[in-house]
């Protein structure tokens, strides 16, 4: 069992990973390699996804170029990147496609709540992790129990 110390400094570590991970993901933005390119629904909200030539697919553009409309998506890419820095967005998850992937973020602004770490499954699952990897690569135990 997780001491409460040990929690919280699981729990800090976790948030300054989804931050950083936000702030990357708004910098690919800015740079033009990630791009609104959907939206998903679901029964708790919307979530935006983001694509773009770094996850192997295009940018978003109209159809007729028409300058209006790329203004109007470049504008949208503006406002996912600043909601992503100041936190009101955050990564919500990746989806593999056929031609590469898509990152989603979301926030309660689209109507989701805010990504929260789950320390008991992350514990529960790293040591899973632990056990399928020393099974498979048929590795002691005792390698890992630095880490645990």
């Amino acid at each position: 069992m997780m001491q409460k110390k040990d929690k919280e400094k699981l729990e800090k570590k976790i948030f300054e990973l989804q931050r950083g991970l936000a702030i990357v993901v708004a910098i690919l933005i800015f740079l033009g390699q990630l791009s609104i390119i959907g939206v998903f629904v679901t029964p708790r909200g919307f979530r935006v996804t983001l694509a773009g030539p770094i996850t192997g697919s295009s940018r978003l553009q109209s159809n007729t170029n028409n300058p209006i409309v790329n203004t109007f998506i470049d504008a949208i890419n503006l406002v996912i990147a600043k909601l992503l820095i100041i936190d009101q967005f955050r990564i919500t998850g990746t989806v593999l496609t056929h031609n590469g992937f898509t990152v989603n973020c979301g926030g309660p602004l689209l109507g989701t709540a805010r990504t929260q770490p789950k320390i008991p499954k992350i514990v529960s699952e790293f040591d899973n992790f632990h056990e399928v990897v020393c099974r498979f690569f048929n590795i002691d135990p005792k390698v890992f129990r630095e880490y645990k």
